[in-house]
């Protein structure tokens, strides 16, 4: 407190003494009026300790042990601010709320104290609402035997009541009850913290509580716990019939994860605990102490017991305006038909993470169809190890009646049963083998055949067999973590899907966050901002957006040579895991992250559709154009972000690319994009996702231009080279069974890979190295398939034929290695 607060104190008659309960107008004085904690609060208060004292002195001598705990407990904020009205209006009504209760018996000073006493529950506006809702709230309550009943009937009347519903269109997620009373909206939180206090004014001790995000990266929750002879939850606004502990969020909270603070559950407390609430609207702040409850919801818990071997698939149903409707909604399992599931999906009014939910089993393949006013949509999934959210949009009229979805239509005819049955066989052996027994392998000479008279079939079962090979399990292991690892480094991501999975699987978004060069908690914040960064739409046809972490905190997080086997890895988890299209892969990124695009998308574009960097620019030796021949690469930049050269770096790099297109108009799809007037924030971008989803990445373009920028990467699209080095270049190009190579002087050997889509393997192959020409047959072999399907990790990456490219051993010239 200031002098002047200690000067008016002390002019009051009280003096610092023990604790106490006399009276100030007694004849010579009386005892202080508070504890020593609250004294060194009063001291915290500055001007405003005056009206603390106030209260005080004001307070009836049976409630200044609750004063005492608010006072002593209260945020800094409130401490400055508080009225000595505001505080004893709350402390006369939480009183007599406790005391007129029926339950009184059976909760305790300590529970009052921390369950009905405090004025608030975490950051929102203190608007003293308890008179209002303790009038309205006790004849909704009449007749309620436990603290228990009278919250779940609040639960049920209250909303209804002052007319307050769920709409994500709220002012703030943190309202205060006179701020969603007065708008008639709220989200969680907000619904939370009006029951919270209703269930207070009448005398039911209660508490926030929630998670920052569920254990599979969704979302977050608030919800409600009330005491009654224990804690027990109830979602705010979603009074379940079966009474307290049940919701539509068990399932999620049954996986919550203790020693995860971000996938944990908390429980708001007004005491102080030395943890607090994670409040996602304020990241960062720690003023809202709580408690860890995780183990009440996961310990034990029938949801947490049931899930061995089961998945859950949720879905949501939306319009063609992109707003969550009631649907009809049936899951059929494909391999038996006549196992059928059905439920009513989700409108606005919903939380947004509460879905309609099946329980699947874990390998399983379903369809979801939904239905609504003669509209129909349907989807088929693969069930994962972790659970899945599949989004259906309906479309803007009605359409035909639902029919069995069609395979997939493929030029090449499949394989008979038993071709197909004995191929799988040979690929499963060969891909469970350990190194050694795979390089002395032989494939049967009927499976030699099968490839070289139906690749594409081939290449089908292929990928299957890879994908369940047993050298994925840590793989495996990471991705239900939502992690990803390479070497020492370790990024963790958060992915949603956005729309209804497209026929050849999910493309995904790669999105890069800025920050770089910063404290972990600055970085943490810019990566929960990229989470939601980027816009979604689902009108596009379906997508995952995935938000990845940097794995360290320094400036160039993004892009270093650990970064790119990290991406490689990142791919190969969704590739094999994900149910994703591989040649809809894309990244994306801001600052930092536009950096790591402007870096890895150069490096690696085999590996994308397209690629966008905003905010960034190239990088001297670690950037060049010349590999975009043929994936479209986009970056923005403001005219007056001028630190570190970032608007003159992307005019040069603009001025490379028009003279490396020269005169053609059908490569080098690159395009540089100023904003005239724009700083480093703030670009038009957040709706690129829009522009790049109509890409699809090409994996054997028949001309390449690949210079090396680095020591790491040793595969780019149809070529490969064992020891890379910076500045060596490889032109390359594959027209009418006739390969040209131009390798500088500083390549040491490469290899050439070709396949059905490239060549006819019944004609002889020209190769023209470096201006010397040979002609050379080749006949596809399964195990060169193989071996480059495990080396890439993508089904568009397995060729069935090659030829390597050494020095003579007189000349140190290239020349192409004898056939063996």
């Amino acid at each position: 407190m200031t002098r002047i607060g200690i000067g008016l104190i002390a002019g009051l008659g009280f003096w610092s003494s023990a604790h106490g309960a006399g009276d100030p107008s007694a004849p010579g004085g009386g005892l202080r009026l508070w504890s020593d904690a609250v004294e060194t609060r009063l001291r915290q208060a500055g001007t405003n300790g005056a009206e603390l004292v106030k209260a005080f002195q004001a307070a009836p001598p049976d409630q200044r042990k609750g004063l005492d705990f608010l006072v002593e407990n209260m945020p800094a904020s409130d401490l400055e601010t508080l009225s000595a009205p505001f505080l004893l209006a709350n402390l006369n009504l939480a009183y007599e709320a406790w005391q007129t209760s029926p339950w009184r018996a059976a909760v305790s000073q300590e529970m009052f104290f921390n369950g009905i006493l405090p004025y608030a529950n975490l950051t929102e506006e203190r608007d003293g609402s308890r008179a209002l809702l303790r009038q309205a709230c006790l004849p909704m309550i009449q007749g309620a035997r436990t603290p228990g009943e009278a919250a779940q009937w609040l639960n049920r009347k209250i909303f209804p009541h002052f007319k307050v519903t769920y709409n994500t269109s709220r002012q703030r997620p943190d309202q205060s009850p006179a701020e969603s009373i007065r708008s008639g909206i709220a989200t969680c939180t907000g619904l939370a913290i009006l029951l919270v206090d209703a269930c207070r004014a009448v005398g039911v001790p209660a508490r926030v509580a929630g998670t920052e995000m569920w254990w599979n990266m969704r979302g977050n929750h608030t919800w409600v716990e009330v005491w009654d002879g224990d804690w027990h939850f109830t979602g705010a606004a979603e009074p379940d019939a079966a009474g307290l502990d049940h919701g539509w969020f068990l399932d999620d909270a049954a996986k919550a994860q203790r020693e995860v603070r971000q996938h944990a559950i908390w429980a708001a407390s007004f005491q102080r605990t030395g943890d607090f609430f994670p409040l996602v609207w304020l990241p960062g702040d720690k003023s809202v102490p709580a408690v860890n409850v995780t183990d009440r919801y996961t310990v034990g818990s029938p949801p947490a017991a049931a899930q061995q071997g089961r998945a859950q698939l949720s879905v949501k149903v939306m319009n063609a305006a992109g707003r969550r409707v009631v649907a009809d909604v049936a899951l059929i399992d494909l391999a038996d038909a006549g196992k059928r599931q059905a439920g009513k999906s989700r409108s606005e009014t919903a939380d947004l993470n509460d879905f309609v939910s099946f329980k699947v089993a874990l390998g399983g393949r379903y369809r979801v169809e939904a239905r609504l006013d003669g509209r129909q949509e349907k989807s088929e999934v693969a069930m994962s190890t972790a659970d899945q959210l599949m989004t259906l949009v309906l479309p803007e009229e009605a359409n035909l009646p639902f029919a069995s979805c069609p395979a997939t239509p493929d030029a090449a005819p499949p394989l008979s049963e038993k071709e197909g049955a004995a191929l799988r066989q040979e690929l499963d052996r060969y891909f469970s083998a350990d190194l050694a027994g795979r390089v002395g392998w032989d494939f049967p000479a009927r499976l030699e055949k099968l490839l070289a008279s139906n690749e594409s079939a081939v290449r089908r079962v292929a990928w299957s067999a890879y994908c369940s090979a047993p050298d994925h399990a840590v793989r495996k292991a990471n991705y239900a973590v939502r992690v990803v690892r390479s070497g020492q480094h370790a990024s963790p991501y958060t992915v949603k899907p956005v729309g209804a999975r497209p026929a050849n699987g999910w493309p995904i978004f790669i999105a890069m966050h800025g920050g770089g060069g910063a404290p972990k908690e600055l970085n943490d914040s810019q990566w929960r901002h990229m989470q939601i960064y980027y816009k979604d739409h689902p009108e596009l046809g379906g997508y995952l957006y995935l938000a990845l972490r940097a794995p360290n905190d320094t400036w160039n997080g993004f892009y270093d040579d650990y970064v790119y086997p990290l991406i490689d890895q990142l791919i190969l988890q969704f590739r094999v895991f994900g149910d994703i299209d591989p040649d809809k892969v894309f990244i994306l990124g801001y600052s930092h992250g536009g950096y790591g695009a402007y870096a890895i998308g150069p490096k690696m574009p085999d590996r994308f559709a397209a690629i966008h960097a905003s905010a960034a620019a190239a990088t001297d030796g670690e950037t060049t154009a010349k590999t975009l021949l043929h994936t479209p690469f986009t970056a923005m930049v403001g005219e007056l972000d001028t630190q570190y050269d970032r608007y003159e770096r992307n005019l040069k790099f603009r001025g490379e690319v028009e003279k490396l297109r020269g005169g053609r108009a059908d490569i080098y799809p690159v395009t540089v994009t100023i904003v005239n007037g724009n700083g480093h924030t703030g670009l038009p971008d957040r709706d690129f996702i829009a522009e790049m989803y109509p890409a699809v990445r090409n994996p054997v373009p028949s001309e390449l231009d690949w210079l090396m920028t680095d020591g790491v990467i040793r595969d780019f699209f149809w070529l490969r080279v064992d020891q890379p080095a910076k500045q060596s270049e490889i032109l390359a190009s594959c027209r009418d069974n006739r390969f040209v190579i131009t390798a500088n002087e500083t390549v040491a050997g490469a290899s050439v890979l070709m396949d059905a889509r490239m060549v006819d393997f019944g004609r002889p192959v020209s190769i023209e190295l470096n201006g010397s020409t040979t002609t050379r047959r080749f006949a596809p072999r399964l195990k060169t398939f193989c071996e480059t399907l495990i080396r890439r990790g993508d089904p568009d990456y397995a060729f069935s034929a090659e030829f390597h490219v050494v020095p003579d051993p007189k000349s140190r010239r290239l020349v192409v290695a004898p056939s063996l």
